[in-house]
């Protein structure tokens, strides 16, 4: 694999990376300017030859905040590790699950309480193609869950209820 470097100034296949840390709260960056060019995959992963991506269909990991047509990266160099999301192939079919190895045996386990966990037994026919070390959550989506929010503060603050602080 060749790897260009790009200097200031130069046009290159990578996406701008902004030259501040953006400070997820009320703080303002204070600045606009570009400091270097970002590959996602090089971003992801040490390995970037061994990433590829793919789009989940299904609600079988909603509660670790993977839902239906999100973005994953998948890394086939990562060796999985207990409570690591995977990307699998069992008897045909690929399946996204959380890896559980207990007692010296396989569970897949799904994170939505809709469906059960799979132990992997000796007539299954089952392959880890890869770690899910990051997904890419489209914040679009969560326009509901913000206007939500929104309309409770509204409440709130019609009904002179003191807001409870966090911490």
């Amino acid at each position: 694999m060749v790897v260009k470097v790009y200097r200031r100034g130069e046009i290159g296949e990578g996406r701008p990376l902004a030259g501040f840390w953006l400070h997820a709260a009320f703080e303002s960056p204070g600045t606009d300017y570009e400091e270097d060019r970002i590959s996602l995959d090089d971003y992801v992963s040490d390995y970037p030859h061994a990433v590829y991506y793919v789009k989940v269909i299904g609600d079988c990991m909603e509660y670790s905040g993977i839902e239906s047509h999100d973005l994953l990266v998948v890394d086939r160099h990562l060796t999985p590790v207990n409570g690591d999301v995977i990307v699998g192939v069992l008897n045909g079919n690929h399946i996204i699950a959380c890896y559980i190895e207990f007692e010296g045996k396989w569970f897949l386990m799904p994170d939505n309480p809709k469906y059960n966990p799979h132990l992997i037994n000796e007539f299954d026919q089952f392959t880890i193609e890869g770690v899910i070390p990051h997904s890419i959550l489209n914040q679009r989506r969560q326009n509901s869950v913000r206007v939500n929010r929104l309309q409770q503060l509204l409440r709130i603050l019609r009904a002179g209820i003191p807001a409870r602080a966090e911490g």
